[in-house]
Parts: structure tokens; sequence; C-alpha cells
């Protein structure tokens, strides 16, 4: 057993376990964090958008001129496919002035290491927790390799597949339902070819969701996000579905790149990184324990990820979940109390800055995974009738609604009508 305890250690370099970190150095506890990549960033993988409200809370304005951040979001895109065709709802949102930004994990996960290194924190790459320590009945510490490291409190940070708190027994093991799998590239492209395709000024930045052919007709979607030199963009996917019809993830991503519309976006870029990653997409229902006798799960690992269909949040969620574990840690050490009765006041923290926002939304990722419509029937609906509206061949003109007619004709409306009242309430 080594001779050095800590107040916490905090398992996973990501966004969940820095911001922990962050706020406990800042109180001036002794916390370690301990992640399996090189350097914080190396393995972590996002679509790329940060919601810089998070930042705000856990930093004020100490980010601001100073965190690698890539573009500010002022163009919204949602986009439906069909195989050679898209259509696309295009939004302004200058008035939303530093919302968001586009991020590139490596750079700033990175960074944000860096800030709990100044404030004290202990931060080591290239090691990898293998299980938790007990001793009667309560985690006291972390192996690590051959070497046995002690702490107060654990704080379980590592991820989408946590296998340390599944194999322990903090947590239910992940369910396949509950899992989508994503692949991404980065694409390197200069930086005015990127304001000229997207229309863009300086630093600011465009976001794309995106379904339809894309997903194979799937439940999934597409997304892309422009950062200050290059383009990440890719595709996530259902687990379940994905695997009942036998479709090949790599195959689809690399279709989507040479589709039509998409393809314009990428002309003459570099593939400079391409990586593969698990979202825990499962919502309120999926989640299990958020404690235990002195432990906390935090980020992907307690499953705080949310797809909307035209909006995907996790690393926001994250943040926000480090700064509440950091804030039960250290009224945990204030009090010398780390059951898991204490720390459920843990979950009371989540449950105002992030479980409320999951219980709100809890029927939309049941509702997507069930409507194979909005990835196939509405896409192609929705094309086929802008075409209609735009088409002038020289024949007589007719009124919207006979072309509607037309272009709907052996549709059940009803049944539409329906599945789309059931997607506004529960997205």
């Amino acid at each position: 057993m080594s001779e050095e305890k800590f107040d916490v250690i905090v398992i996973g370099g990501g966004l969940a376990g820095l911001s922990a970190a962050y706020r406990l150095a800042k109180a001036e506890k002794e916390v370690l964090v301990i992640e399996k990549g090189p350097h914080c960033g190396s393995k972590n993988v996002s679509g790329g958008r940060l919601y810089t409200y998070a930042l705000d809370a856990l930093m004020g304005d100490e980010w601001k001129g100073k965190a690698p951040l890539e573009r500010e979001i002022t163009r919204e895109m949602l986009m439906l496919m069909t195989d050679d065709e898209a259509m696309t709802i295009d939004t302004s949102v200058h008035a939303q002035h530093g919302q968001s930004y586009s991020v590139l994990r490596n750079h700033f996960d990175r960074w944000l290491a860096d800030q709990c290194e100044e404030l004290g924190a202990m931060v080591i790459g290239d090691s990898t927790v293998t299980d938790l320590i007990r001793r009667d009945g309560k985690v006291c510490g972390v192996v690590v390799g051959e070497e046995e490291l002690e702490a107060d409190l654990i704080i379980d940070a590592e991820g989408v597949n946590p296998l340390v708190a599944e194999r322990s027994g903090v947590i239910a093991p992940i369910k396949l339902e509950n899992i989508a799998v994503a692949a991404k590239y980065v694409i390197r492209l200069d930086e005015k070819v990127i304001r000229d395709r997207f229309g863009l000024e300086g630093d600011e930045g465009a976001a794309m969701l995106g379904m339809g052919s894309a997903n194979k007709g799937i439940f999934g979607g597409l997304f892309l996000y422009t950062n200050k030199d290059s383009i990440s963009i890719g595709l996530v996917q259902d687990s379940k579905t994905w695997k009942e019809h036998g479709e090949h993830l790599p195959t689809a991503i690399e279709d989507l790149k040479e589709h039509p519309v998409i393809g314009k976006y990428l002309e003459g870029g570099e593939v400079v990184e391409y990586t593969a990653h698990l979202i825990p997409e499962g919502g309120f229902d999926s989640f299990s324990e958020f404690c235990g006798d002195g432990i906390l799960v935090a980020g992907d690992a307690a499953g705080l990820c949310m797809n909307r269909g035209f909006t995907v949040r996790g690393m926001d969620y994250a943040i926000m979940s480090g700064i509440a574990a950091a804030e039960t840690a250290i009224s945990a050490l204030e009090e010398g109390i780390f059951t898991k009765d204490f720390l459920k006041s843990y979950e009371s923290r989540l449950q105002k800055t992030v479980l409320e926002d999951f219980k709100t939304l809890r029927k939309g990722h049941g509702y997507m995974a069930g409507s194979n419509k909005l990835f196939t029937t509405y896409p192609k609906m929705a094309i086929d009738v802008m075409h209609s509206l735009y088409n002038v061949d020289g024949a007589p003109a007719e009124p919207v609604m006979t072309l509607l007619r037309r272009n709907l004709k052996g549709i059940n409306l009803t049944g539409i009508a329906k599945d789309l009242l059931k997607g506004v309430r529960s997205l």
C-alpha cells in the first residue's frame, strides 16, 4: 500500500474528471487524476460542441480569451437527406452570442488539465485503473498496475464504458439498447475555404445535424462542426438497431463523405484524424447508481449524454456533473463522512443542474428509436414536396394544396400527424 493518501482520486481525465479536479484543487484539496491516455484529451472523443454556460459555472470568466476554443457557433443547420439530395433548415443565431463553440478535445482537455495542475492537482497519464480497493465495504482507493493508491473518496469519470465501476458492482452493466456508436473524421481545410463554404466571417462557426440516408434509414444521424482549419464530421448510430440491420459503420461514413451535398463541404480536404466512440443515449430510464460508499460516478460513466435529434449534448453535462461531484466531495471531506447515504447529496446537486433535463425528455430516446419514419419517410417526403413547390416546367400552375396532395398520395396522414405529435411531446 502506498504511504501517500489523497483526499480524492479521479479516474479519467475527460471533462467530468477534470472539472471535478479543478474545483477540488481550487478548494485546496489533494486530488489525483489518473488518465489512461498519454495525456488528457488524447483518447477523448466528442462531436465537438461545447456550451459555455458550463464553463462559466466551472471557472467564471477565467476561461475567456484563454481556453483553446475553435469557432463560435453562429449558424445552425438541420439536414434531411436522401441518397443524392438534401433539404436544409438553416438558422443564424448571432443573437445568442457566445453560447457555444466547436472544440477539439485533444487541445481543450489538455489545456484544462494544465489549469488543474496550476492549482495543485496531480495529473498522471499512461496509467490505467484496474480495480477499486475496499475496506469494510467502503471504496478507499484504486489499483494501478501493481500499485495501490488510497483516498478518502473516489470519483469515477472513466467514460462511457466504466469497467472499473461495473466490475466492482458500483453500477449495473450498461445495456446495448442504451448505447450509440459513433465514427468521426477530422478533415483539414484552409480557414478561408471553410468560411466561404459555410458563409462565415472571422471566427464564426457552423453546426449541422442531419438524418435520413446518411444513417441508412436507421436511428441515428450525422454531425458536422467547423473548426478553425478543419471540419469534424461523423455518424452516430443506435447500437441495437445497427446490429439488427447488419450495417457496417465504416462503410456508412465513407458513403457520407461522398454524398453529393456533404461532399461539397469536404472537397479538397485532408483527413488528419479518424476516431470511434461509444455514447450513452438511454436517458433517464437507463441511469444506474450515481454513488456508493466512498465513490461518486460522473459524466459519461453515469450516462449523462442526450441526443434530441436537433442537438446533442454531453460535454456540458460532464462539466456540470464534475462540479456537483467536487462540491459533494468537499462537503464529505469537511464532515469526514463518506457513506452512500451522505453522498446521496450528489444526486440532489445533479437534479438542480442536469437531471431535470433528462426527466423532462425521458421519452425522447424511445421515440426516436421506435420511429423509423424519421430516418426514411419524412426526409424523402420533405424533399419531394420542395421539388414540387419550386418546379416550373411550363405546365399550368397548381395550388399548393393540390401539390401537397399529389406528393402525399398513399401516405397515412393521420399516422404521420400522430407520430409527429408524439415527437413534439417527447423531444
